[in-house]
């Protein structure tokens, strides 16, 4: 289960990123998920996931480039880094180490969590690099 775990958490990344498919982005999490938004509300179900994933942004536009994933049993962790532009200028607002938690239940995501560090998220997770 572990690998397809990974490659579930995989494709959150790259439509994370595109923002295009929110009925395939959807399809990725259970209907009772909960996902902590970076610096935002707990989302909990499709619809407030729908409306954020829609919402888009204003004022900057964040990109996960993963660099690898951890996984163990129902648990992936997500190494990598955080980009965000500033849309109106595209410069750099910020870049810096990030990871991302996905724990699954039934091959559906049932909670994601974003970390500033990879210690954080290994630690908070309990998996090893």
């Amino acid at each position: 289960m572990s690998q397809q775990n990974v490659g579930a958490a995989r494709r959150w990344v790259e439509l994370f990123n595109g923002r295009g498919d929110v009925d395939e982005f959807l399809s990725l999490h259970d209907p009772g998920v909960e996902l902590q938004t970076p610096g935002g509300p707990r989302l909990r179900g499709h619809e407030q996931v729908r409306e954020w994933f829609e919402a888009g942004f204003e004022n900057v536009r964040p990109r996960i480039i993963p660099e690898r994933f951890v996984a163990e049993g129902d648990t992936v962790v997500r190494l990598g880094r955080t980009e965000v532009r500033w849309i109106e200028s595209g410069e750099i607002a910020h870049e810096g180490e990030s990871a991302g938690a996905f724990r699954f239940r039934d091959g559906k995501i049932i909670t994601w969590q974003p970390f500033g560090t990879y210690g954080a998220a290994l630690t908070e997770t309990g998996l090893r690099e």
